[in-house]
């Protein structure tokens, strides 16, 4: 007899192939994310990004007054 806490009910599949495919679809993910980061932050959403802190400096002072 088969031990149903290492085997999924439903499909009968092993709980082990389930970890290995999550283990790399994180793999994966991870090394997608980390090309992500090295790229260049585009020059209109750092512009977009300068807008909101001029904005939350304003409303600050405006605060403080």
């Amino acid at each position: 007899m088969v031990d149903m806490t290492e085997t999924d009910v439903r499909t009968g599949r092993r709980k082990s192939t389930d970890d290995e495919v999550h283990s790399h679809i994180g793999s994966r993910l991870k090394a997608y994310y980390d090309q992500v980061l090295t790229q260049p932050v585009p020059d209109r959403f750092d512009d977009l990004l300068r807008q909101l802190d001029e904005q939350s400096a304003s409303r600050n002072g405006q605060e403080q007054s």
